[in-house]
């Protein structure tokens, strides 16, 4: 997507109005960064203290013209085409904003919308891939690629994983294969992935898969009936499928620790029934325009 006009737009920069939700505006350059998930504004003549950021992995839906509330009242000096929102999913507010023109507003809300279905329609190893590279960009203090074990301690605390110093410094020094105190490129991606291992996943994978380690659609259906899922064969083939990450062993239907580890942390692994996270209502309107009844 990087020839991608809109795109190329957002990498460049474009300076838009933050509507507060209090009233008040605040111009800001906004602009995505290289990984094309990060989105990063700032004061345009370097007055805010410090960037602050955002991932369009975190954001639901972009709503055009004056639909929120915020915009409704505090966004009348904009034209209607220059404004849109950004609803963000979980407790974070909405984002209002105002372009300086139609033309960069429109560059903002599709370049956002074809950015969010990239992302939907990733495999999982290129999440995977992209998550690790978007969390070594954010360490990576003097952007060089390569990172000391001072930046690597600053990443744990940005991961919220407290770890011991002493076994931090042994992943450390077990990945740093060059010798040069660095870690750096494949290094790096070594680093982040010992810090996904999951033991008792790892447990629970070698219960099913006996000594060759490898999970078979019979195995992975023996799984699925264990836990009160769907059990069929078609169901474990569809799984192995969908989430694994070795493309041989895809072929042959055989599944990996790693395919098993993703399928366990995806959104269809979760306790919650995926299809009870949709709204089929219009929830669209003004809360005034509802009727709710509490007898």
């Amino acid at each position: 997507l990087t020839e991608d006009e809109d795109v190329q737009r957002m990498l460049q920069g474009s300076l838009l109005w933050k509507v507060k939700a209090r009233g008040g505006c605040r111009e800001r350059l906004f602009r995505l960064q290289e990984d094309g998930i990060t989105v990063c504004f700032e004061g345009h003549f370097g007055r805010a203290r410090s960037p602050q950021s955002f991932s369009v992995s975190h954001i639901e839906r972009v709503r055009e013209g004056r639909q929120s509330e915020g915009l409704r009242k505090h966004g009348a000096a904009f034209p209607e085409r220059h404004c849109f929102t950004l609803a963000f999913k979980g407790r974070r507010k909405n984002l209002d904003l105002a372009a300086r023109g139609e033309e960069d507003a429109r560059h903002w809300v599709q370049g956002l919308t074809k950015l969010m279905g990239r992302l939907q329609a990733m495999s999982q190893m290129e999440k995977l891939d992209h998550w690790i590279h978007g969390v070594l960009q954010r360490a990576d203090r003097n952007k060089d690629n390569k990172m000391s074990f001072r930046e690597v301690k600053s990443m744990l605390r940005m991961l919220n994983i407290d770890m011991d110093d002493v076994y931090a410094s042994k992943l450390f020094k077990e990945c740093d294969h060059s010798g040069n105190e660095r870690l750096e490129g494949r290094e790096l991606e070594e680093f982040c992935r010992q810090l996904l291992r999951r033991p008792e996943l790892e447990e629970l994978f070698g219960r099913y898969s006996g000594e060759d380690r490898v999970l078979s659609a019979e195995e992975l259906q023996d799984f699925l009936r264990d836990q009160g899922e769907d059990s069929s064969l078609r169901q474990a083939r569809t799984i192995i499928r969908t989430y694994e990450l070795n493309e041989k062993a895809k072929r042959q239907d055989l599944m990996m620790l790693d395919g098993f580890m993703m399928y366990l942390l995806s959104a269809a692994g979760d306790i919650l029934n995926q299809e009870h996270t949709k709204v089929h209502q219009d929830m669209s309107q003004p809360l005034s325009h509802y009727f709710i009844s509490s007898s």
